[in-house]
């Protein structure tokens, strides 16, 4: 780094000497003015002495003339013989000459005055310019000061400028050697998920096949039995009944089992369950009771029995509208993910509010129970998939997933895999184990909704792209899609269910009515009309023999 810039410098040392020089030929100039103007001044005084000097001499010679004047007239004089005309011309000529000469001098007077006059506004001049020069010259010594201030400063910038940069490059020089550090552990860390990801993939498999076995059994033993049952009896209930079954996975170990999924054909119910419009609307595993959840900043539990819908509570406490719902495993609580960026757990019984969790940054439109019933996980507009622990009442793991999730769902019952659906039209499939997704499929339009068969092997999808795809998550293959000339889905959220046995498919439409298909065939079964309004979100019994539906226009049906 250079030396300081000192008072002794090369620029400042030939600026004061040019100012100095400039000065001194101005002042050598307006000196000689000056002396110029003394000694006129001089000469003027001379010149004036001179003059009152022949006045008095012209005044004296008149007298004389006058005297002699007189004298002649009066014969009083000198005598012919002395020649008076002659000294009369003597004195006339001398008398012509001094008249001359006072002629010369008043001219040269006038003259010598305009001199003055001249030289003196020139004078002022000069000292005006004076004036201004030197104003000039105090300008730039201002200005010379103010630059040898900002010289130093930016000399004291530069310096402080220089240490930073060495602290930076020092800096850099120990990030470098942990970036290389960090390297060396992702790299360990990505050979270690691989090898988890295998091991998982393998006992998926494994469970998969358990899975499969126990349908098989269980399908052989409900076939035996509707034989013997078809044998005492035929009802019109028992014609219904399809040759599949699925287990609750609330109820597995003998009871719950449904026996097949029935088309629903008319509404038993209406009402009107909100102040304002209704988001979404959930059975739990158990079909006992069911929740509901509007913009009216409500969660309002309702008990389902004989056709009959009735109030046991609200669930008071939302900032915003509820968006989605969901139980636990042991049906003691129940979340709601809200527009206020919050997910809220309360009692299912005594109604009150237990947790309030916060930290997301947009609008939360899905949450869910992750097997353990202290573990919740959320998805939001901002991008991010939180885990939450209900015993600390914080976020243990945030994921950054890339595009807004707007529903997600649970493959195990030890809530470590999750299946997500997002904006930008892609389905992840996360291990909460690792950060990053584990698989990923594109869909043609922009996901609302997901739900998971209760056997965890099927996937249904909804899709703003007007239509309902099936997705094998054992083979991680499209089984079917389901479309149909008049369904729209209308909202950004709208929920399909896939029914107990996975055999049926239901989704509300913008024509306000609710499509239902057959998946194994993609054939349209039936299609609903009695709201008069965009339908929300629809949920069905788990013994399949009923289905329930929400619209925009504050109504709930029970349909069956």
């Amino acid at each position: 780094m250079a030396a300081p810039i000192g008072l002794s410098s090369p620029w400042r040392t030939s600026t004061l000497h040019r100012l100095r020089k400039r000065n001194e030929n101005e002042h050598n100039h307006l000196h000689s003015i000056q002396e110029s103007h003394e000694r006129l001044s001089v000469q003027l005084e001379d010149q004036r002495k001179t003059n009152a000097s022949l006045l008095s001499q012209v005044d004296q010679l008149k007298k004389e003339k006058l005297e002699l004047q007189i004298k002649a007239d009066s014969g009083i004089g000198p005598s012919t013989s002395d020649r008076p005309d002659e000294r009369r011309a003597v004195l006339e000529g001398k008398n012509l000459k001094l008249m001359e000469e006072l002629t010369d001098m008043h001219r040269t007077k006038g003259q010598n005055a305009q001199k003055i006059i001249d030289l003196n506004q020139r004078v002022k001049e000069l000292e005006k310019l004076t004036q201004e020069k030197e104003a000039e010259v105090l300008q730039l010594a201002i200005k010379s000061n103010a630059y040898e201030d900002e010289i130093k400063n930016l000399e004291k910038a530069i310096l402080e400028k220089e240490n930073a940069n060495m602290t930076i490059r020092d800096e850099l020089s120990t990030i470098q050697l942990m970036c290389t550090k960090t390297e060396d552990n992702l790299k360990r860390v990505m050979e270690e998920n691989a090898e988890l990801v295998t091991r998982w993939m393998q006992e998926k498999a494994k469970e998969a096949e358990e899975i499969n076995r126990g349908n098989s059994v269980i399908h052989q033993a409900l076939s035996v039995k509707r034989e013997r049952e078809n044998t005492r009896s035929r009802t019109a209930s028992e014609s219904s009944v399809n040759s599949q079954m699925c287990v609750s996975p609330s109820l597995q170990g003998g009871a719950g089992i449904c026996m097949g999924s029935s088309v629903p054909s008319r509404c038993i119910n209406s009402i009107e369950a909100h102040d304002s419009e209704v988001n979404t609307v959930r059975f739990c595993a158990s079909g006992n009771i069911c929740v509901t959840a509007g913009n009216d900043r409500k969660v309002k539990v309702w008990s389902v029995a004989g056709g009959q819908i009735t109030n046991k509570g609200t669930l008071m406490g939302s900032n915003a509208g509820v968006v989605a719902v969901d139980f636990d495993v042991q049906e003691q609580h129940v979340l709601g993910a809200s527009n206020d960026f919050a997910i809220r757990i309360w009692g299912i019984h005594d109604h009150r509010l237990r947790h309030c969790l916060t930290g997301h940054s947009g609008k939360v439109l899905a949450a869910s129970f992750l097997g353990d019933p202290n573990k919740i996980v959320s998805g939001s507009l901002d991008r991010t998939l939180k885990i939450w622990d209900l015993r600390n009442k914080a976020c243990t793991k945030t994921i950054f997933a890339g595009s807004s999730c707007y529903d997600l769902v649970t493959t195990d019952s030890a809530g470590t895999n999750i299946i997500s659906g997002h904006f930008d039209k892609r389905i992840r499939f996360w291990d909460i184990r690792s950060d990053g997704p584990t698989h990923t499929i594109s869909l043609q339009g922009k996901i609302t909704s997901l739900d998971l068969s209760y056997d965890r092997s099927y996937l249904l999808c909804c899709t703003k792209d007007d239509a309902l795809q099936l997705i094998d998550l054992r083979q991680n293959k499209m089984l079917m899609r389901c479309e149909q000339d008049g369904f729209k889905v209308f909202f950004d959220w709208t929920r399909a269910a896939l029914s107990p046995d996975a055999t049926l498919a239901a989704a509300g439409s913008q024509d306000g009515k609710v499509y239902i298909w057959n998946v194994n065939s993609g054939d349209l079964e039936c299609a609903l009309e009695e709201h008069q309004v965009p339908v929300r979100a629809v949920s069905w019994h788990p013994f399949g023999r009923e289905l329930l539906s929400c619209d925009k226009q504050r109504r709930v049906m029970l349909w069956d």
